[in-house]
């Protein structure tokens, strides 16, 4: 699947398609991060829309009542396309005890591929969807100013061939023709709904996303607090210095809402398994490379009465709670709670903001051979990154999949795609980068280490010099 990203910040124009594995480097301020953010947002609203039939009922209401007016003409004229009208009755239970028969109507439209007026209507509709959902991603970026125009799915059309549409109307309307405005505004609803369903049938495989934020030993750190100023800011109208994006705040709550087990119900998160003990054995042997080759220890949970956890690094029978624990520990442990806690690792789309940070060159390595396992687990996986090391072991797994296709640390080609973010002049440039089976054909590392080496160089032959 393919998507259009339109002017995000200097991003002008970029298509990125994402696969199983996808990664996006270059350079810092290339707006990396942004992109990341953007998807994720995209793939949390549409989630939204999917699993809370009461998000869905007030975004179809929303857009309905904007685009009413904008499209009555184009709705007069799908209502003069051939239809029938057919009345039926159906029972169904008011209550326990009780029964009624409620008469409805049904208004079946032919929707004819071939009528050019009918199409552009239609994909102009479907296009409105993705500007209203790339609305609620931009405010998502939590400041005043447009960050994000557009993101789409490329040539996505709502159109099928020989399709028919039902708008259902749950009143009896004996002179249904009378009320025109209820009949466009139920029918743009229905179109709207329609057109929504379709959305969730590209995304349906991956309907929890869950973000990595950079500078995670900082948040496990001082979650609790960090979490305070949050909850201040929402629910008591209070000022707090707090101010981040929604992916970073998601992550915050999402964190906190495992430790406690409790604020899902204040906040109406997606209700979690509050049991850190949880897992199946997919997920448990993520969990044990990272703890064997990262950690070099086991996180352990213990949890008071309250319900709270509190992890710590358990080294050989040594506790160490987690200030006293590496860098390394505390960037790698939100991946060992979220894989932990999460119901269906299959269906879940994880957007990792530089796992490489503050990590070992031999560390960054097994980071990209995890990436490679989590990938191969059933998760889609998309990751920011700035690292040589984690692309060139993940250019190995690629070649390794050519002589070992079933080892955890090899994968196709074919799954993976990458993104260069490049600096030109006033704008950034979104360049695809080509990948065969020897690997991703990249120079922009190279062309660093070119740099740093040649200066070496003449540094040297300085030194002679003076000699």
């Amino acid at each position: 699947m393919i998507f259009k990203v339109e002017n995000l910040a200097r991003i002008k124009s970029a298509k990125i398609e994402l696969k199983n594995l996808t990664l996006f480097v270059g350079q810092n301020s290339t707006h990396k991060s942004y992109m990341a953010h953007a998807f994720y947002e995209f793939y949390k609203e549409v989630a939204n829309l999917k699993e809370n039939p009461r998000a869905l009922i007030r975004f179809l209401n929303t857009l309905t009542k904007k685009l009413h007016n904008k499209y009555f003409k184009e709705l007069e004229y799908l209502l003069s396309l051939p239809s029938e009208l057919v009345e039926e009755t159906e029972s169904y239970p008011i209550n326990d005890n009780e029964y009624e028969e409620e008469l409805f109507t049904i208004l079946n439209i032919s929707l004819n591929s071939k009528d050019k007026k009918l199409v552009g209507f239609l994909d102009d509709l479907y296009q409105q969807l993705f500007i209203e959902l790339s609305k609620t991603i931009d405010s998502s970026f939590n400041i005043k100013s447009t960050i994000l125009d557009k993101i789409s799915i490329e040539g996505s059309s709502f159109l099928q061939e020989n399709r028919e549409l039902s708008v259902i109307f749950l009143d009896n309307l004996d002179d249904f023709s009378a009320d025109k405005e209820e009949i466009e505004i139920r029918t743009l609803n229905t179109l709207i709904k329609e057109m929504v369903k379709k959305l969730i049938t590209h995304l349906e495989n991956y309907h929890a996303p869950y973000y990595f934020p950079a500078s995670r030993t900082g948040f496990v750190l001082t979650l609790d607090e960090i979490y305070a100023g949050i909850f201040r800011d929402k629910f008591r109208g209070q000022v707090s210095a707090t101010r981040l994006g929604e992916p970073t705040i998601d992550f915050i709550q999402t964190f906190a809402d495992i430790k406690t087990g409790k604020i899902n119900e204040l906040l109406g998160l997606r209700q979690w398994r509050s049991s850190f003990r949880t897992s199946n054995k997919k997920q448990q042997k993520l969990i044990s490379f990272l703890e064997k080759n990262i950690i070099k220890g086991q996180i352990k949970e213990h949890r008071n009465e309250q319900d709270y956890a509190s992890y710590y690094l358990d080294i050989n029978g040594v506790e160490l709670d987690l200030h006293l624990a590496s860098s390394a520990t505390l960037e790698t442990l939100p991946f060992i709670v979220f894989i932990k806690n999460t119901e269906d690792i299959t269906k879940s789309f994880f957007v990792i903001e530089e796992p490489e940070a503050h990590l070992h060159p031999k560390a960054q390595i097994e980071m990209a051979r995890f990436i490679v396992m989590l990938t191969n687990s059933g998760a889609k996986v998309l990751v920011t990154t700035h690292s040589d090391y984690i692309l060139n072991e993940i250019n190995n797994a690629i070649k390794l999949f050519q002589i070992d296709p079933q080892n955890d640390f090899a994968i196709s080609d074919i799954e993976i795609g990458a993104y260069l973010f490049k600096n030109i002049v006033n704008e950034t440039r979104v360049e695809k980068l080509e990948i065969d089976k020897f690997g991703i054909a990249n120079d922009n590392f190279d062309d660093v280490l070119d740099e740093l080496l040649e200066r070496s160089s003449n540094l040297s032959e300085k030194i002679l010099d003076e000699k």
